[in-house]
């Protein structure tokens, strides 16, 4: 009877020649980098840190990414669950919307299309004229408040 060990040390050599390697990387191609977590094509990273919308922008853009713009209802659940589970709550969150350029008409920081809204009720609404911001998990929802809030963050860039 034939042995089975030289097909089977064949296979394992045949495996590990085609299988990716990222050994001494920082990170494998195609994968985010450690501390953010990967929805579709781009890498998300929550910051406990609270800063105000322009702030916490800035740092975003020095970590090669932008605060995180939504595009779809699965991409707004697994946000809204990913900062669920990294806070234990349905913590207000700073996202990249604004409407600081003109009043009412919504743009993302990163220069993506504003083409999904999850407002809660009434909102925008921007009470006292000063809310030019966007926030996540306000009643579950989206609404506008003031840029100079400190709240946390959710940064995004694309793999």
């Amino acid at each position: 009877m034939a042995s089975g060990f030289p097909f089977a040390l064949l296979l394992c050599l045949s495996i590990g020649l085609l299988a990716p390697s990222c050994y001494g990387q920082t990170s494998c191609p195609g994968s985010c980098p450690p501390g953010w977590t990967q929805f579709g094509s781009r890498c998300f990273s929550f910051n406990f840190q609270g800063k105000s919308w322009t702030d916490a922008e800035n740092f975003c853009k020095s970590d090669g990414g932008n605060l995180a713009s939504v595009h779809s209802e699965e991409e707004h659940v697994f946000l809204r669950d990913y900062i669920r589970k990294v806070t234990g709550e349905n913590k207000k969150t700073w996202m990249g919307g604004f409407d600081s350029v003109q009043e009412g008409e919504w743009m993302w920081s990163d220069g993506s299309t504003f083409d999904y809204k999850h407002w809660s009720p009434g909102q925008p609404d921007n009470a006292g004229g000063v809310e030019h911001c966007l926030e996540m998990n306000y009643r579950d929802k989206w609404n506008n408040a003031p840029c100079n809030i400190i709240s946390p963050f959710l940064c995004s860039k694309n793999l």
